[in-house]
């Protein structure tokens, strides 16, 4: 008898190394096949890219600027990655005296012939982002956005955006920054790459949510979940009495099913139920009474699969918000960043991982999807 339980439990080991190995050969060997990403190893034509180049307040001056050295500048990077029409963001912490940046293009070949003046009103605080993300974050997510999305330390940013006949492909910039006394520091350089669109055949599918992991708090489609932040206020009820009442907020992610095309393209549908407190209903009952209201929320745009460094990015550049029955549609036409971070990917299953710190300490967030 123990020998037929060894064979039964040897063939079930087998069939189940045999499935797991079917799963693994799913995955495209060769996700890359149209070599979109080899595009980005391209050395753009420096003078192309400076027209192409467009950041709001700056003005271009013929020539290069001279440093003196005489106040002190440096970045945390010599390497980043920036997205078509979207562009790219320099952050860096500024200076004592700070009054503007001058920032000039190169390639192999040398400088470009002009360079860009930015004042200091073109300039604006890293954590204006976060407002934005707040409102549009990735999936709608209420609680991932209270931290600050700038490199550690930074408080000042450089828009840069991109003209259409900015492509794919590499070049490098200087920056030096200046005072209102004339003084220029010595120059920063990095080099950028430009990612292609695309980029892994292997995300090509139609993926449905499953999950989301928050900190590490699982927490199911359909299933409500309560912000911890809750608070508690002061009912002025219709009857004259006044009661203390705990406000909490709730949601449930009802559905969500991201689409990501070859062509690059990818769109998403967010449909949640949100419960907020009736503050109407709640003073004629003298107590906390809630409502739910649907929220779908539809974005559409771009995305690009970094394979070194295993991260996705989506760049969206069409909104549709539909919110107490009241609809929103919106176009960046600049694009706007709605995710850059790391990606788990498997025969049939999407992990997408946003990251932040707040207040200190790391928050991570993960959304699980299944390919449908």
């Amino acid at each position: 008898m123990k020998k037929v339980n060894v064979f039964v439990m040897g063939c079930l080991a087998i069939a189940a190394l045999s499935c797991s190995k079917d799963d693994e050969k799913k995955l495209d060997a060769n996700p890359d096949p149209d070599g979109v990403n080899k595009k980005e190893e391209v050395l753009l034509d420096i003078a192309a890219v400076t027209n192409g180049v467009s950041i709001d307040g700056a003005t271009k001056v013929q020539g290069s600027p001279v440093p003196n050295g005489d106040i002190e500048f440096s970045l945390d990077y010599e390497k980043q990655t920036a997205f078509q029409t979207n562009g790219f963001d320099i952050e860096f912490k500024a200076p004592a005296g700070f009054a503007g940046a001058y920032v000039q293009l190169k390639d192999e070949n040398g400088m470009a012939d002009s360079y860009f003046d930015i004042p200091l009103n073109a300039t604006s605080g890293t954590n204006n982002k976060v407002a934005k993300i707040i409102e549009r974050g990735l999936f709608a997510n209420k609680k991932s956005a209270k931290g600050n999305l700038s490199r550690k330390g930074e408080d000042t940013s450089i828009n840069v955006n991109f003209e259409s006949e900015v492509t794919a492909g590499t070049f490098c910039y200087l920056i030096c920054v200046y005072d209102g006394q004339g003084n220029i520091s010595e120059p920063e350089e990095v080099c950028v790459t430009v990612e292609s669109w695309g980029g892994n055949t292997n995300l090509v599918a139609d993926w449905d949510f499953t999950k989301e992991i928050d900190n590490g708090e699982t927490i199911n489609k359909g299933e409500q979940y309560c912000d911890e932040d809750s608070y508690t206020t002061s009912l002025d009820c219709a009857s004259g009495e006044s009661k203390d009442i705990t406000i909490e907020y709730c949601y449930t992610t009802d559905s969500l099913i991201i689409t990501f095309n070859s062509d690059g393209t990818y769109e998403y549908t967010h449909n949640d139920t949100d419960s907020n407190l009736d503050w109407d209903a709640s003073e004629q009952s003298c107590e906390a009474v809630y409502e739910e209201e649907e929220e779908i929320y539809t974005s559409k745009g771009n995305w690009a699969y970094n394979e070194e460094e295993s991260k996705l990015t989506l760049v969206e550049f069409e909104y549709t918000e539909t919110e107490n029955g009241e609809t929103e549609t919106g176009v960046e036409e600049d694009g706007y960043l709605a995710f850059d971070g790391e990606i788990t990917l498997t025969a049939d299953k999407l992990v997408i991982t946003e990251k932040d710190t707040y207040e200190g300490e790391e928050e991570i967030y993960e959304y699980h999807f299944n390919k449908k």
